[in-house]
């Protein structure tokens, strides 16, 4: 009983420390715990809107495999323009929570080639980095001689 009463000041500090420390270790788990919830709901909506693509797609298979050039001269355009920007917002939030969906983006944008070669520059900057890259490597590959509508 003497050594607590003679130590009493240091134990407090110690219990004082200890308590500190738990605390700090509490606050961050609870971050990592709300950081992992918050990957897995981005990739849950990530493969929701991928879901709705391919919805999209079986109701429109007239975009997902287009005949680019009546397309253009029909009274679709502007329908399968909006079908286009779904497709690369689709990209952004897929690659924004995994790169492994690099490919099957590659697939699903190439049949609209002569879509994205006609895209402004400023369309192309209007999107997140790794679509820009994406999109830079298809046009790379497929725009130097497209072939024209007539």
């Amino acid at each position: 009983m003497e050594f607590l009463n003679r130590n009493s000041g240091a134990i407090q500090a110690i219990s004082a420390i200890l308590t500190v420390l738990l605390a700090l270790g509490a606050l961050i788990g609870v971050k990592m715990q709300i950081d992992a919830a918050d990957r897995i709901q981005r990739a849950q909506s990530a493969r929701d809107i991928y879901r709705e693509f391919l919805n999209l797609s079986v109701a429109n298979p007239k975009f997902s495999d287009p005949a680019y050039c009546a397309i253009r001269k029909g009274g679709d355009f502007g329908a399968y323009e909006s079908y286009v920007n779904y497709l690369l917002y689709t990209s952004e939030q897929l690659l924004s929570v995994d790169e492994e969906w690099k490919e099957v983006l590659k697939a699903d944008l190439a049949p609209h080639t002569l879509a994205i070669c006609e895209m402004e520059d400023a369309e192309v900057a209007g999107h997140t980095d790794e679509v820009q890259l994406l999109l830079k490597e298809l046009r790379g590959r497929n725009c130097e001689n497209p072939e024209p509508c007539e």
